[in-house]
């Protein structure tokens, strides 16, 4: 069956692109790793969260905290991930380096240069890489440091992008004490505030970006989508008519619904190709339209110029799919595909829908 579906998504490979050698070279190019074993893999960051300079350890929670103070740092974390487990995972913390992901090695940058020389470095490295290609990685609510960096890894990992991934983290997250816990709904009030003021920060990022020349494939999950989008519309602006990102992907987007109808031409400017996968039973975007009394954009609508994706079939129930489905293997795969180019009539596990969306995924 994996040969079938290999040889499958070769054929459509040779129909997108022409007959000829050309494609299985451009296909070996984009896998020039081995990942059938666990790999280090290093993520580069961008972050506005406040520092705790009294911590020895820079890739942590205990460094980067879950709230901002309006200045950038830059810097890397290489993260061992474990070939021995599904797709989508994040084993944390097991004791076991082949079963789970640990941290290998945390840099913030050379301690002999100021900020400045640091971030100018960290560029650098971005633009030398030598894979024309880049993936920016943007969390959603309630996610620390620690785990936005494994899933940056891990996102890298199960997609063998063979470029750079470089991970925006925005303060989120519980302020870690037990009422925090508890009232969920101050939480979320505190992140949104947090992802609205980090919208200028994250305009520099991506301007910045793409000075690179790069293609960039920007993946967005959640409440990260109220630090992304006005951003992008706002930098679409600024910019003219020329598309600044190759894909713009919106997964799960706790957003509203009308003020996307918005800004939408100007995103479409934006990019060459936007993607939105949704679901009408993400039961966390039916809470926050609860609290909003809006609907969410990752509820699933369809909109001119979009590829609206319902993921919904690849979970058995229509409630219980939850609002992480972005790293599922069904999600992952055709993440792959996308990124190679296919237009979604094109792509393993895609039908044409005539409801609420232009594309249903199937496991």
């Amino acid at each position: 069956m994996k040969r079938l579906a290999l040889f499958c998504l070769l054929a459509v490979a040779l129909l997108s692109f022409g007959c000829g050698p050309s494609v299985v070279e451009y296909l070996e190019k984009r896998t020039d790793q081995q990942y059938s074993a666990t790999q280090g893999i290093e993520v580069f960051f961008l972050t506005s969260r406040a520092v705790n300079p009294g911590s020895q350890v820079a890739c942590s929670n205990a460094y980067f905290l879950n709230f901002g103070n309006h200045t950038q740092k830059t810097g890397s974390c290489l993260v061992s991930v474990p070939a021995d487990r599904e797709v989508g995972a994040l084993p944390f913390g097991l004791g076991n380096k082949d079963k789970s992901f640990q941290f290998l090695e945390h840099k913030i940058g050379n301690q002999s240069l100021n900020p400045a020389e640091q971030e100018s470095l960290w560029w650098k490295r971005i633009e030398e890489d030598p894979f024309e290609e880049v993936i920016i990685f943007v969390h959603g609510f309630n996610v620390n440091f620690e785990e936005a960096v494994l899933r940056a890894a891990q996102l890298k990992y199960d997609l063998k992008f063979p470029g750079k991934v470089a991970l925006y983290s925005w303060p989120a997250g519980t302020d870690g004490s037990m009422l925090g816990s508890l009232f969920l709904k101050n939480t979320y009030e505190k992140n949104l505030t947090s992802a609205r003021s980090s919208r200028d920060s994250f305009k520099g990022f991506i301007r910045r970006m793409s000075q690179t020349k790069k293609k960039i494939h920007l993946l967005v999950h959640s409440m990260g989508h109220q630090v992304v989008l006005n951003s992008i519309a706002e930098l679409s602006k600024e910019t003219g008519s020329q598309p600044f990102l190759k894909e713009l992907v919106l997964n799960a987007p706790d957003y509203d619904t009308g003020e996307f109808i918005l800004i939408l031409q100007s995103l479409l400017r934006s990019s060459e190709r936007i993607t939105l996968y949704c679901s009408p039973g993400d039961s966390a975007l039916f809470a926050s339209a609860q609290i909003h009394q809006a609907g969410r954009l990752g509820a699933c609508s369809r909109f001119p110029g979009v590829d609206v994706v319902n993921v919904n079939p690849i979970d058995s129930s229509l409630l219980s799919l939850g609002h992480g489905y972005y790293s599922s293997r069904p999600v992952i795969t055709d993440l792959y595909q996308l990124f190679l180019g296919l237009h979604a009539e094109k792509r393993l596990f895609i039908r044409r829908s005539y409801g609420n969306e232009n594309y249903i995924l199937r496991n």
